[in-house]
């Protein structure tokens, strides 16, 4: 058995890697956790831009007076069933058209369908949510030396919602 202190390097060194593989596990399990978040906030937008796709179609007979009928149709032409199959340019013209819809909607219209105006809200704060997200999780990985882990792991950045 060698003398104590020829075995002292030996001690510092296994200390060293015994923290060196507990901050990659560490921040692995972070990564992880930050890319569930994103996952999450990401379906409940869908979800939401679904069901406000859906209430805005239901009341089409409040937007007979917009000339461009393109932006109806585009927000009609969302299934719940194919969401995650969208691009995210298809993703964001069905957004950009409820956007839209509801700029154009009047006092009168607003009166008479409050529940669009609220969709829509909610619709805005689960994107701005989500989006929040994306960027702390997007900063996350690509800090240097996560950006390694991260993409030895098979971690990618996230996209955000226009």
């Amino acid at each position: 058995m060698l003398p104590l202190p020829y075995m002292e390097p030996f001690i510092i060194l296994a200390v060293v890697i015994g923290l060196i593989v507990f901050l990659v596990i560490n921040r692995r399990n972070r990564m992880l956790k930050l890319w569930q978040d994103v996952s999450r906030h990401e379906l409940l937008f869908h979800k939401q831009l679904f069901e406000t796709a859906h209430a805005y179609v239901e009341r089409s007979d409040l937007f007979e007076q917009i000339e461009n009928h393109d932006t109806l149709l585009k927000v009609s032409g969302f299934e719940e069933d194919n969401l995650r199959t969208l691009t995210l340019e298809e993703r964001q013209a069905v957004f950009k058209s409820l956007q839209m819809l509801y700029v154009s909607m009047d006092e009168e219209t607003i009166q008479s369908a409050p529940e669009l105006k609220k969709k829509f809200e909610d619709l805005q704060n689960l994107r701005l949510k989500y989006n929040s997200k994306v960027l702390y999780y997007n900063h996350f990985i690509l800090a240097f030396p996560m950006r390694i882990l991260s993409k030895r792991i098979g971690f990618e950045e996230k996209e955000y919602f226009g």
